[in-house]
């Protein structure tokens, strides 16, 4: 079985021979040679429509179910959230032909639009799984996008949604991976989420829909000539953060089903003069990242999940917070004065600028606040959904707490390897003690797993806090725990259908 660990060194020095690479074209990696390929899309699609359940190793078949229960969770926590349920109402009014689910509703919309919805839903709280190495959300661009298209066509099997998912998200871990070598596309304004997203949906759809080759290629051609994302909103808190992930799943969507009725798209989508590395990374990118070991080694098995409903660059601070608390049976009245350190990729993003960091106006900025979430943490001895609804911008005692903070900037808390940056914080008590404790690895990753008891008790609160019942709950786990079983997938998305 492919060791999640390793590709964690063969990435890194891979990515130290490409980083100054002035390009990497089709053909110049003589370790990925394309052969007859003309684009590196080519064996991607190939990878994607001829790899059956058998042919994929266990591990990284484990780590999709664990990324399914974990979607279905968070995505029905979000069922009510700000931009779910007016996207759920737009689907409904707007009508069209019933042909898939719209979760946290009893009617189907067409399927491009309740991939939309739902993935909308799957990404709202910021409580979805990363890829860390490439800056992405797979699931939320995934499943989505994958469970539309299975009602859409009726009778996708749990063995072959579970193949085609594997799949889909191994290519957009390698997209995003093979990426990072050149520009970064997150500095320079993209949300790689939603701009992969469009590629990868479209390959998913392809595949369940049963698109030939040609087909599939100009499915995903399509998705790339809709491709965008911006990144901006992270910054103002804005809710397209929470939309891109839908634009994208329903663009792959409805890209696989116009090239179902014969539209074409560009064929080198990847490589081309005009393709996506030379459009997005001035034609810097790791081929060999992008295509060594294809089909047996599965980069998504370095799946993070979350432990917290917060930006995963937060997460350190939150652990550090959350230990002192714990170690010194901390109250909030007890703390003079904090003092946040954080790495250069988590500080100016997360931190500043401090006074609007200390009062985040919306959700989703509370989400990108280092200061609220280490504040949340110190006042009610946890880090929660229910600390970063509307109502709880309001707390006036995180509020006090977040005025304590500082925050400053360490070079030395840099993660070498990627991912989320440590952090060390220091309170000062009012009795005078001086408390330090410093997290180098976020809990949730590969070398600070998340515990099975972790994992079921974050699903049972985000069925809490939709407010459904815990035999709703159950009933969910048990359709997941035979999933492979199932001869239609549609035993679980009629289960998410409810609205109340």
């Amino acid at each position: 079985m492919f060791s999640r660990r390793a590709i964690l060194g063969t990435a890194a020095l891979t990515g130290a021979a490409m980083v100054g690479n002035v390009q990497a074209t089709a053909g110049t990696d003589a370790a990925c040679d394309a052969g007859p390929y003309r684009d590196a899309i080519e064996p991607l699609v190939d990878h994607m429509l001829s790899t059956c359940f058998e042919a994929i190793p266990p591990g990284a078949l484990e780590t999709t179910r664990q990324q399914l229960l974990d979607t279905v969770g968070v995505a029905c926590a979000a069922r009510n959230e700000a931009g779910v349920a007016e996207l759920r109402e737009l689907a409904l009014e707007i009508g069209g032909r019933g042909e898939s689910v719209l979760w946290g509703s009893s009617l189907r919309v067409p399927s491009h639009d309740a991939a939309r919805a739902n993935a909308v839903m799957a990404h709202a709280l910021e409580f979805d799984d990363t890829f860390e190495r490439g800056f992405l959300h797979p699931s939320a661009i995934t499943f989505p996008a994958g469970f539309a298209a299975a009602d859409q066509v009726g009778g996708v099997s749990g063995r072959e949604f579970l193949a085609a998912t594997t799949l889909a998200i191994d290519v957009a871990c390698r997209i995003s991976v093979a990426s990072q070598p050149g520009i970064d596309g997150f500095a320079v304004g993209w949300h790689y989420t939603t701009l992969i997203g469009y590629l990868t949906s479209a390959l998913l759809a392809a595949r369940l829909m049963g698109l030939n080759r040609d087909q599939a290629i100009n499915a995903v051609g399509i998705a790339s000539h809709q491709a965008a994302g911006n990144a901006q909103s992270h910054l103002d808190g804005a809710l397209t953060k929470r939309l891109g992930p839908g634009f994208a799943s329903a663009g792959g969507v409805l890209a696989a089903r116009l090239a179902a009725r014969g539209l074409t798209g560009p064929r080198r989508v990847l490589e081309g003069d005009r393709g996506f590395f030379r459009q997005y990374h001035r034609n810097t990118y790791s081929r060999e990242l992008l295509l060594s070991n294809l089909g047996s080694a599965y980069p998504a098995e370095e799946t993070s999940f979350k432990p917290w409903p917060s930006c995963r660059g937060s997460h350190t601070s939150a652990d550090a917070a959350l230990q002192l608390v714990a170690e010194h049976r901390l109250h909030a009245d007890q703390i003079e004065r904090i003092v946040i350190q954080n790495a250069p990729s988590e500080w100016p993003f997360l931190s500043q600028p401090i006074e609007s960091k200390r009062h985040p106006t919306s959700s989703v900025e509370a989400q990108f606040s280092i200061p609220w979430v280490v504040s949340s943490a110190f006042v009610d001895g946890r880090v929660s959904l229910s600390q970063f609804t509307t109502q709880a911008l309001g707390r006036l005692d995180i509020l006090a707490m977040a005025e304590r903070i500082v925050t400053e900037q360490d070079d030395r808390l840099t993660n070498e390897r990627g991912g989320p940056g440590g952090a060390r914080i220091e309170v000062v008590t009012r009795d005078g003690r001086t408390l330090d404790k410093h997290v180098a690895i976020a809990k949730g990753g590969i070398d600070a797993p998340m515990s099975a008891a972790e994992t079921n008790s974050k699903f049972e609160d985000c069925i809490a806090y939709a407010q459904l019942t815990p035999e709703y709950g159950r009933s969910i786990r048990h359709v997941l725990e035979r999933f492979d079983a199932l001869g239609d997938v549609s035993a679980l998305t009629m289960l998410l259908a409810p609205s109340s």
